[in-house]
């Protein structure tokens, strides 16, 4: 585990550390606790917690003994036991998830809000049954006194869904699309965050449609922020993206697009306070934590943890940066404190396939079911104070700790061609083939084996290369002569002369980026390899090469055509100039008094005093050759 430390405060992060293969035996899991450190002291909390490519929403049940999440690809729901630390089940949905709600205290109901309209609610048997709705949902939340399933959604409404008649009631009108939507525990009251910037409350025991009473957060917040005005594009910088109202319904935060954090008293207009955060991110998540009396606001990189208290109002607790891009949190609960006032572990969904975990125990202890991470925590309180009363600083402890080494390494990568070219495509299958993405892991021994087999000789050719290239290098190392710009100009390269080539006539063509490019590829170091080691050679009748460079293959194909064309008409005029040449020569002959070619003798000189015919040239070759 990694530990933060902000102002004496200290954050662990549970879910770094080396990720093991799903596909990995016990037997070779054990192993690896035997000789590698990294994963000896690895923290898991929740057994494959983590999504294939990335999740988007993590709640936890009423009860405390579950935790959902939502993720993708493909589109799916996982549910977590945390009694049991592991998975409980997993179901596939239709469409890209948007928000879920737990309508019951325990797994049992469930309603899902996806991107193509639908609401699916789920049961202990799994899917019941799906409806539609008119517009885009954006959120989605549960009023219980009423049983109404509440929807804010893109075109100005929040549909309301009761549950208990099975029917669509009259929506509440906004005049801007809603965007998300916090409903009071105490009071019958909804909160709908809209693009505007302005929180408009609803009452959800009377049918009135329209709003009873309006906050404008985006005027509250004017000027404020460290957003790009080119990042938000059409959106308002006070649009609301987060909204939550505490326990007791007297206090609401906000959170908007430019990262602009508001505290609010329901009884006032005006902001107790107004945080921001620094990075011009917006606000994904915003809730309010009892035990601690404070507020946890986090963006895609940064959680801030701050007091709301009247007299600390504003002041930072402890602020956790993220890995990676975080896009949903919660804080984490136990059966006996469900509400997690009293919890100080933070559940993350992230643009990552693993879900993040940390603990802040300056928020409150660890939950029942991983109460296991206070005596961690403690022992290593403990060693840092050995530590700094030894007089050792923290380079020198960083220093003594074991180096992480790669589970990784004991495998090998195989494309499939690789697989066909080895001819090992009998294992595919097989243990000794596991299947990862768009090829197989390969134990390492056994693949150094297998190419053994397949290429004899390769150690002999490897050999020779470096030998090569050892003579090189010596000879480069040698004094040699200097040259002229336009000698070096004129040399031709090993490798890709025919790409060299091309890049010295855009260079020398045109003065604007395609010159410039071209001329810091010629002359930076950092791409010479791709003109001198064979490694680097691009085959130009690939068909890869082919497809990725369709325009520049057809300019090729017909400046060689039009260059042959020219060849067979130079051919024809060389023909041409020949008989010409020839019927010349013979006119000049015959001129002279040679013979004819079409005369046997002359009645003249009968005694054949004339001379012999002479033979001449019949081409332009055998000329230029006398």
């Amino acid at each position: 585990m990694d530990v933060q430390e902000r102002n004496g405060v200290r954050v662990y992060s549970l879910n770094t550390g080396t990720q093991l293969p799903p596909w990995l035996g016990e037997r070779a899991r054990r192993n690896l606790n035997k000789r590698d450190a990294g994963i000896r002291h690895r923290v898991e909390i929740l057994q494959d917690f983590e999504m294939p490519c990335s999740s988007c929403k993590v709640k936890q049940s009423l009860d405390g003994r579950f935790v959902f999440a939502l993720g993708v690809y493909p589109p799916r729901i996982r549910c977590y036991d945390v009694h049991q630390m592991g998975m409980k089940f997993e179901r596939y949905i239709d469409a890209d998830p948007v928000d879920m709600q737990m309508l019951g205290e325990d797994f049992g109901k469930l309603a899902i809000l996806t991107a193509d309209r639908s609401l699916s609610f789920h049961a202990p048997y799994g899917h019941h049954h799906t409806i539609r709705i008119p517009s885009f949902g954006r959120a989605l939340s549960y009023e219980q006194t009423t049983c109404d399933l509440l929807v804010p959604a893109s075109a100005g409404q929040v549909y309301r869904f009761d549950l208990e008649e099975g029917r669509f009631k009259s929506p509440f009108n906004c005049t801007s699309g809603g965007t998300c939507i916090a409903v009071s525990p105490t009071h019958p009251l909804s909160a709908v965050g809209c693009e505007d910037g302005i929180v408009r409350c609803f009452d959800n025991r009377v049918s009135e449609q329209k709003p009873i009473a309006a906050i404008d957060i985006a005027a509250a917040t004017d000027g404020m922020g460290f957003h790009n005005p080119d990042d938000l594009m059409s959106s308002l910088p006070g649009e609301l993206t987060s909204i939550h109202i505490d326990s007791a319904g007297m206090n609401m935060v906000c959170g908007t697009k430019s990262g602009c954090v508001p505290l609010y008293d329901m009884r006032s207009s005006k902001p107790l306070h107004i945080k921001e955060h620094q990075n011009g991110l917006p606000i994904h998540t915003v809730l309010f934590h009892k035990g601690s009396n404070s507020v946890i606001s986090s963006d895609a990189k940064l959680i801030k943890i701050w007091h709301v208290n009247h007299s600390q109002v504003g002041e930072v607790i402890a602020n956790i940066e993220s890995k990676v891009n975080l896009t949903h949190l919660t804080v984490s609960g136990d059966t006996k404190d469900p509400s997690a006032h009293n919890s100080g572990l933070l559940l993350c969904a992230s643009e990552d396939p693993r879900m993040q975990a940390y603990y802040c125990p300056a928020l409150g202890a660890a939950p029942r079911w991983c109460s296991f991470l206070d005596t961690i925590t403690e022992e290593l309180e403990e060693e840092n104070l050995v530590r700094q009363a030894q007089g050792l600083d923290d380079a020198n402890s960083n220093s003594n700790q074991p180096t992480i080494q790669s589970v990784y390494e004991d495998y090998k990568f195989v494309s499939r061609e690789e697989v066909e070219n080895l001819g090992i495509s009998n294992l595919v299958g097989t243990n000794l083939l596991r299947a990862y993405m768009h090829g197989y892991f390969i134990s390492a021994s056994l693949y150094s084996k297998v190419r053994a087999v397949a290429n004899p000789f390769e150690y002999e050719q490897y050999r020779k290369r470096k030998i090569k290239q050892q003579i090189e290098d010596k000879q480069a190392s040698r004094i040699s002569a200097k040259f002229s710009k336009r000698a070096r100009d004129r040399l031709v390269p090993k490798v890709n002369a025919d790409f060299a080539q091309r890049l010295n006539e855009k260079a020398k063509a045109t003065k604007n980026e395609v010159a410039a490019s071209a001329k810091s590829v010629l002359s930076d170091a950092r791409f010479s390899l791709l003109f001198q080691n064979p490694d680097f050679h691009i085959d130009e009748n690939d068909f890869d090469y082919k497809l990725r460079n369709a325009s520049s293959v057809a300019n090729r194909t017909h400046t060689i055509a039009n260059l042959s064309k020219t060849d067979h008409v130079d051919d024809n005029n060389q023909n041409d100039d020949e008989e010409s040449f020839n019927s010349m020569y013979d006119e000049s002959y015959n001129s002279h008094g040679g013979e004819s070619s079409n005369s046997q003798g002359d009645e003249s000189d009968p005694k054949g005093l004339a001379k012999k015919k002479v033979s001449y040239p019949n081409s332009l070759s055998q000329i230029i050759s006398l």
